[in-house]
């Protein structure tokens, strides 16, 4: 783990390269990443979702089209420039919400969520604060919930599958199904009743 090297990224001031790349998976990500990615969660339409790190919202807007009127969408981001732009694209659907914040801190009751997501997030998260955010993602998943994940694991950008894997664990999240390719890691787990 130690070839993995954290670099802190600056949400709220995004480099003009990841303001570009949010455009153009706007233009084409719901086709080629997003719409693929999502149906394999197995959405019946009428959960309860948290989008964990949901950006400027280009996938929130795809995942929130695999819900019906009964379905209710989250979306969570710690930063406040991404989180704006997510409730912009997203204005149009009304069984979604936005909070900018650290999901430690939002005042979302614990068992809240059927579905969690988290999409690139985690090892954009400081090493040290990892645990601790994975555990209150854990509370806020209703008992036999399911977390979907995928993470890049490639040691120039991501972190080691290892250390996914022990951090769901340790939250009491178990590992349902997985696939790993040679820079991403996708899992489904499940909470431990």
């Amino acid at each position: 783990m130690d070839d993995y090297k954290f670099k802190q990224v600056d949400f709220d001031n995004p480099s003009f390269l990841f303001v570009l790349e949010d455009r153009l998976k706007n233009l084409i990500g719901e086709p080629i990443l997003y719409k693929p990615y999502f149906s394999t969660f197995g959405l019946k339409g009428d959960e309860s979702v948290l989008d964990f790190g949901c950006g400027g919202g280009v996938g929130s807007r795809c995942l929130s089209k695999f819900l019906n009127g009964q379905g209710h969408l989250t979306c969570v981001d710690v930063s406040s420039f991404w989180i704006e732009k997510a409730a912009e694209r997203l204005k149009k659907h009304p069984s979604v919400e936005c909070k900018s914040g650290d999901i430690r801190e939002l005042d979302i009751p614990e068992a809240t969520f059927d579905v969690i997501s988290i999409l690139h997030v985690i090892h954009d998260i400081a090493p040290a604060e990892r645990q601790s955010i994975v555990n209150a993602l854990s509370r806020k998943l209703k008992a036999n919930g399911a977390l979907f994940i995928s993470e890049p694991v490639k040691k120039s950008h991501g972190m080691p599958v290892e250390e996914i894997r022990t951090l769901l664990s340790n939250a009491s999240l178990k590992e349902i199904e997985f696939k790993e390719t040679k820079s991403e890691y996708m899992g489904k787990h499940q909470k431990s009743v």
